[in-house]
């Protein structure tokens, strides 16, 4: 994480001017079950050029006791009689005391001038929300960036997922996939897209969607779909800023059990048809992704599997050879 953060350090200040708003006017909203990373990423906020006025914790009256030691003085403790990502989050949202609102995972590092860089892109627009650049913590990378599969196969598989509109960077594909952008600073100041992740975005706080829009139990998978879908029938525009970033790790599917995958990937489908039906989209292509999603899971496995196989026999038979007459 320190290569992007240094040298995105090495940018221009945005004055008080440029943005319009009090530098500290800022309510971070993380709505967490004390997970271990949570506290890192407090202490990344206030690290920040613009350090958050207050940063509300929203957790569960049961797991309240895991965040008891804190000791920030920017730090308010929310307990909630709700559970559940999108229920808790909009409990902060409600007591939100300042105008700009920040929306934060409990697993997200801001960079030092995140929030600054959102709130530049904030100033110039009354109804938008805002999101940085999101970037593997371990790589610097984007976490969209592309791999270098061949490009046919790539182009096929956009077409069955998006027709012949193909590959579309901050676009939502007719199969219900959101495409992510690999922000270019040097080009554009920013972008504008059709959703944004949910791990960090920045809102005008007369923009907030304050009733719970999430009607499944469990993780919230594709809240951040239907949260943008609902924030653009309200008339706010989605803006990812090119200069602000924040990291994660990056983890993938295909490396979990197979009982959890299949569950996980039945929740996220479940929740993925509700977006689906809400933003008047067609299932078809839905259906074809996940089928291809438990394909692509079935032939990695059996792959590694095979690799794991060869591995050992070529061990036992290396070992065979090295043994004494």
């Amino acid at each position: 994480m320190t290569g992007w953060a240094d040298s995105l350090n090495q940018m221009s200040a945005m004055t008080d001017a440029a943005t319009g708003f009090h530098p500290r006017a800022v309510s971070v909203v993380i709505a967490t079950l004390g997970g271990p990373t949570l506290e890192k990423t407090i202490e990344t906020l206030n690290r920040g050029s613009i350090v958050p006025a207050e940063i509300l914790i929203c957790i569960p009256a049961g797991e309240a006791s895991r965040v008891a030691g804190f000791s920030f003085s920017n730090v308010r403790v929310l307990t909630t009689s709700c559970r559940g990502q999108v229920a808790q989050r909009i409990e902060g949202f409600r007591r939100a005391r300042h105008d700009v609102v920040v929306q934060l995972d409990d697993d997200m590092l801001v960079d030092e001038k995140c929030l600054q860089y959102l709130l530049d892109i904030l100033a110039k627009f009354h109804d938008v929300a805002v999101a940085p650049a999101l970037v593997d913590f371990d790589t610097g990378e984007s976490v969209y960036k592309l791999r270098k599969e061949a490009g046919y196969v790539r182009k096929i598989y956009h077409w069955l997922m998006n027709g012949t509109d193909g590959y579309l960077e901050g676009r939502i594909e007719k199969s219900g996939s959101p495409i992510g952008i690999v922000p270019d600073e040097g080009v554009r100041e920013h972008y504008e897209v059709e959703w944004l992740a949910g791990g960090c975005v920045m809102h005008r706080k007369k923009n907030l969607i304050l009733e719970n829009y999430f009607p499944f139990v469990g993780k919230a998978y594709c809240e951040d779909l239907i949260h943008s879908h609902l924030l653009t029938q309200k008339g706010v525009r989605l803006l990812v800023a090119s200069r602000a970033r924040c990291g994660l790790e990056v983890s993938s599917a295909f490396d979990r059990e197979f009982p959890r995958f299949l569950r996980e990937t039945l929740e996220e489908l479940v929740a993925r048809k509700y977006f689906m039906r809400l933003s008047g989209r067609g299932l078809a292509r839905m259906y074809l992704f996940y089928f291809l999603v438990v394909v692509a899971y079935i032939v990695k496995t059996l792959a590694k599997h095979a690799n794991g196989v060869q591995g050992a026999h070529s061990g036992a038979h290396s070992s065979s050879r090295a043994k004494p007459d």
